[in-house]
């Protein structure tokens, strides 16, 4: 068992650095693409537009490649610790192996929560950079910006953004909900095993629980004989 459970911490360790490293690419690759601002667009203006527009397009590909990688990664770690790694620690029944299942859950929620930032903040640029090339196409010779338009796009990508963040809480809450009621699970069957294996290994126990039973029920009519017999007394007593 010990050996079983050794081999699933390095692969969880394994991939948990495996994932750190990529999320840290993810978020190099996203605080490299610049905001767009008034710069951008005279930039855009002045004619350069064109090599920025072919950059953003390999930054985009560069990051839906690593984000799939990204979450494909946190998939499979999620499963491991969920599926093999704290069934393990539960037959281990070793406080250290506990403390270590809860630390990879906390490790995934850490960096489950960085790569969210680090995604919005990518979408947010993205729309950004979208926003301007649209406004220098439609108006190649002036840079007047429709700002009232501008910032109702804004407030609605803020919108989208804000549902997008409480969507992920949700589901992060449902995850936690639904491990716990699955190690739940997994105890309740455990305790009902070894009750099962307690009853089958003393004899007689069966029949033991029913004449203690019928032993109380034999008390129960007596105690209720007597108590009727002192009320009868009773009232014959004050009325007879």
């Amino acid at each position: 068992m010990d050996s079983q459970f050794d081999s699933l911490k390095r692969e969880a360790t394994k991939l948990e650095r495996n994932l750190e490293d990529k999320v840290a690419r993810y978020q190099q690759l996203v605080h490299s693409i610049p905001d767009s601002s008034n710069n951008d667009l005279l930039l855009a203006e002045s004619g350069m537009g064109a090599s920025s527009s072919s950059s953003s397009s390999t930054s985009v590909e560069d990051e839906a490649t690593l984000r799939h990688d990204i979450q494909r990664t946190l998939t499979t770690l999620q499963d491991l610790v969920a599926t093999q790694l704290q069934p393990a620690s539960e037959k281990l029944g070793t406080q250290s192996s506990s403390l270590l299942v809860k630390r990879y859950r906390e490790i995934i929620y850490d960096l489950s929560g960085d790569f969210e930032k680090s995604r919005q903040s990518h979408t947010r640029k993205i729309e950004r950079m979208k926003l301007m090339e649209g406004s220098n196409a439609s108006k190649p010779n002036s840079l007047e910006i429709d700002n009232d338009g501008m910032d109702s796009l804004m407030r609605e990508r803020s919108h989208i953004n804000n549902s997008t963040s409480a969507a992920a809480a949700v589901i992060n809450q449902a995850t936690e909900i639904r491990n716990d009621l699955r190690n739940q699970g997994m105890s309740l069957g455990k305790v009902q095993s070894t009750m099962g294996q307690i009853i089958g290994n003393i004899p007689g126990i069966n029949t033991l629980v029913a004449k203690i039973k019928s032993k109380k029920s034999k008390d129960d009519m007596i105690i209720i004989g007597v108590i009727a017999s002192c009320i009868l007394f009773t009232i014959w007593y004050l009325f007879g």
